[in-house]
């Protein structure tokens, strides 16, 4: 008996005895007719269970579409904010240019101030008068060297000045062009939170259609133990594929790193791993809180093998690190690795969120070891 059909044959089992078959044991007939009402009985309990699962599946599906949609949004709006940096960057840089040549700009205006007036008092004049002079023929030629020098400084500081303005003219006109650029950027930025914001309004509401669909406690545990199932079959065929495709590779596992690992992010752990989320089903791994967009790092070395949306998990990233090793990362809000990408301890995968129905911001995190889950807190660093 599969996970699935578990409380499928819990409910035929409570309609059997529901029914009374030992008051008609002795007429044939009627035992029939009985049987016929169970097997209606259980028809209908089969359309209550497909109707229901029917509705879990649509609204999964809505779920999924929106947070993927809010994976894109949120990826576009990290390039524009890195933009936006970048751009703050160079007009900052722009604007001590500026401020330099404004600076300069003054020192040549007042040279050129104090050569006019010197030009205006001791000009030609003066100039004349050591001319007509004969007596000192030899301060004369200190004169004449002197304004000879004085002329082409003003010359000189003109034509600095002229530069000056020309430099100062280019650098506003790139402060402008700057401006303009970033002010697009920022319409953008705001465009793309808008968008997030509704999408984040859309999941929410996909949350709660989901919680609806699910009214009992045996749904909800039927839906747990298909996730379970679902991630376990999952784990079993990549297994066989990476046989196939990892074996060359040289993917040391974490068999020498127990208790050594880096935490994937810093928050407070509010699952543990072994807890009992209800009656019959324990956690296979630890859930960290942590704020919404937070980074999501690699615990080890390692190539991903799985970068997707994956029903109870939401955004999942699944990390191989050889020798029947893997990590695992759900819940996220974006996913920043592709399959077949290789990571570093330490390098960003992701970023937190709530995806997979969760109701806080955290992650979701397992290590597993041939397909069988292992307590995280004994692989990182304390």
């Amino acid at each position: 008996m599969t996970k699935r059909t578990k409380p499928i044959y819990w409910m035929i089992t409570a309609v059997l005895l529901t029914t009374p078959l030992g008051f008609a044991a002795s007429k044939n007939e009627q035992t029939k007719q009985q049987l016929q009402q169970v097997k209606g009985q259980i028809k209908r309990v089969q359309q209550q269970l497909s109707s229901q699962r029917k509705k879990y599946g649509s609204a999964a599906e809505e779920l999924k579409r929106t947070e993927k949609k809010i994976n894109s949004a949120a990826k576009i709006l990290r390039a524009t904010q890195q933009q936006i940096a970048t751009e703050q960057s160079s007009l900052k840089k722009n604007k001590s240019a500026e401020k330099k040549l404004a600076l300069d700009k003054v020192k040549h205006q007042k040279l050129l101030a104090q050569q006019l007036r010197s030009a205006y008092t001791n000009g030609r004049q003066e100039y004349l008068k050591l001319l007509l002079n004969q007596e000192q023929p030899e301060k004369l030629g200190r004169m004449l060297t002197y304004y000879d020098y004085l002329n082409k400084a003003r010359s000189q500081s003109i034509q600095q000045l002229g530069e000056t303005i020309i430099e100062l003219q280019q650098v506003e006109a790139a402060i402008q062009s700057s401006l303009k650029e970033l002010t697009v950027l920022e319409q953008a930025q705001k465009r793309e939170q808008q968008q997030l914001l509704e999408l984040k309004g859309e999941r929410e509401q996909a949350v709660r259609s989901l919680a609806r669909s699910i009214a009992s406690q045996d749904k909800r545990l039927a839906s747990l133990r298909a996730d379970e199932e679902e991630l376990e079959s999952l784990v079993r065929q990549m297994e066989r594929a990476l046989r196939e495709i990892i074996q060359q590779q040289d993917l040391e596992g974490l068999s020498g790193h127990k208790g050594k690992l880096t935490w994937p992010l810093k928050g407070r752990v509010s699952l543990n791993y072994g807890e009992r989320i209800n009656r019959d089903i324990r956690s296979n791994g630890i859930r960290i809180n942590a704020k919404e967009g937070q980074e999501v790092a690699s615990v080890f070395h390692g190539r991903v093998i799985f970068s997707d949306w994956l029903r109870g998990f939401g955004l999942l990233v699944i990390i191989d690190h050889g020798k029947g090793y893997m990590s695992l990362y759900g819940n996220n809000q974006s996913l920043f690795k592709e399959v077949g990408d290789w990571v570093e301890a330490g390098e960003m995968i992701a970023t937190v969120g709530q995806s997979g129905g969760q109701s806080n911001p955290g992650l979701y995190f397992e290590i597993r070891f041939q397909g069988k889950a292992h307590n995280p807190m004994q692989w990182i660093r304390g």
